[in-house]
């Protein structure tokens, strides 16, 4: 029996709307701050990226893909320009440049366009919804990457500050290397010096065998690299970044709360793990936070202080401190020491204990000091706050306040008893 013949048969038929009111539509956000809309059949891409408000408007780079046969594009963009989705103007005119471009006349590009705008103002309106906290999974409990006691969140963006020459980039350099003898993905974003200068550093770290650090040389802002990095990110799916340094990044002045406001919104939309690098001000209290507006101290979830001691004659050996001043995902780290070795073609990094140095141990909480001058024996507390330049009432408080758990009281012949470490034994 003959099938029987149906409008779709016949070769010139097409729906007068080029078949788009049955396409298959895909809509969604990838990320914060983009959407996308995909017809599948006639093959139209709406992807608008790099959302913001501008005087109460809805702007971002709105660029359009198609397949169609006949459609002037540029390795399949038909156009990428920024769009104002709140006006009705804008909707008309870029409809109007579509269609020039498209040579599809079938189509229609204001239906598609107002399509669009509607579906990402909606979008927009409704925001996430709200969720019950105890229905929020948690965090998992290794939310924190480790590297030689220098700790920082995975997710979640982490400051270094110290005043220069302090190696804040070579220490940072070092730190990317090891998470990636880890396994872990890193990219190295760099607003101050050069690919060739850090490759030279990378193989003075670790040799000929380097490990894998992709290094981004950036030019711009941070706000206006962002959506390069987020695609660099994304390509080579890095887990965790480096930015060096803060204060070139920033598009304003480092002094102004919404500079350092747009710069973690950046980072947040790039979706990284990230450590970045500031300054110091010369003004009291500068070793307590980063340069610039306190929202740079505020929008990091961990801050580091880096210090500088002693250094050789030659400058071939310097020691530098690192000491925790906030971290929003537990206690405080301790205080870290690491000697630095340049010698003609390597740079080592090694722990050292910062007790010992002479420029750095006033820095250590007291606790920490106590321990290890109690390594050489136990000591009255008039002894140890003699040696310490601390106060007796000071320091019994600290030692009371860890008795049973590092440190112990002892009897002395003389009826004054001894403070002693809890691991030692004690005659």
């Amino acid at each position: 029996m003959t099938k029987p013949l149906i409008a779709a048969d016949v070769p010139f038929f097409r729906a007068a709307d080029g078949g788009l009111a049955t396409a298959t539509r895909q809509f969604g956000a990838p990320c914060e701050g983009r959407y996308v809309l995909a017809l599948l059949e006639p093959g139209i891409q709406f992807d608008i990226d790099r959302l913001r408000r501008e005087k109460h408007e809805l702007v971002g780079e709105l660029t359009v893909r198609c397949d169609l046969p006949g459609a002037r594009t540029f390795e399949g963009t038909l156009s990428t320009a920024d769009f104002n989705l709140s006006s009705a103007r804008a909707r008309q005119e870029r409809a109007r440049l579509l269609a020039d471009r498209a040579k599809a006349p079938e189509v229609d590009w204001t239906g598609l366009v107002e399509e669009f705008c509607q579906r990402v103002l909606a979008a927009e309106r409704s925001g996430a919804p709200a969720v019950l906290l105890r229905d929020v999974p948690k965090p998992p409990e290794d939310a924190f990457y480790d590297v030689v006691g220098f700790s920082v969140p995975k997710h979640l963006p982490t400051v270094i500050f110290g005043d220069g020459g302090t190696a804040k980039s070579y220490y940072a350099l070092w730190i990317a290397g090891e998470l990636a003898r880890q396994g872990i993905r890193v990219g190295f974003f760099d607003w101050e010096f050069d690919g060739g200068a850090h490759r030279d550093r990378l193989e003075r770290l670790f040799g000929p065998d380097m490990p894998d650090v992709y290094y981004v040389r950036c030019e711009r802002p941070l706000v206006h690299e962002s959506d390069r990095l987020r695609r660099i990110a994304r390509e080579h799916r890095l887990q965790y970044a480096i930015f060096d340094s803060m204060a070139f990044a920033a598009d304003g002045p480092p002094e102004a709360a919404d500079v350092a406001a747009r710069h973690y919104l950046a980072v947040r939309q790039i979706g990284l793990g990230s450590l970045h690098i500031a300054h110091i001000t010369k003004a009291e209290g500068g070793d307590q936070k980063p340069f610039g507006s306190a929202f740079w101290h505020n929008g990091a979830r961990s801050t580091w202080f880096v210090k500088l001691a002693n250094t050789s004659d030659d400058k071939a050996q310097i020691t530098i401190g690192l000491f925790n001043r906030k971290v929003n995902l537990g206690p405080l780290c301790p205080a870290i020491g690491l000697a630095i070795e340049f010698s003609a073609v390597r740079t080592a990094f090694t722990r050292t204990n910062l007790a010992t140095v002479d420029d750095l141990a006033d820095r250590l909480p007291l606790r920490q000091r106590i321990e290890h001058l109690l390594k050489g024996g136990a000591l009255t507390l008039a002894t140890i706050a003699e040696e310490l330049s601390a106060k007796v009432d000071t320091v019994n408080k600290t030692v009371t306040r860890d008795e049973g758990r590092r440190f112990v009281k002892v009897p002395g012949p003389d009826g004054i008893y001894r403070i002693g470490l809890a691991e030692r034994s004690i005659a």
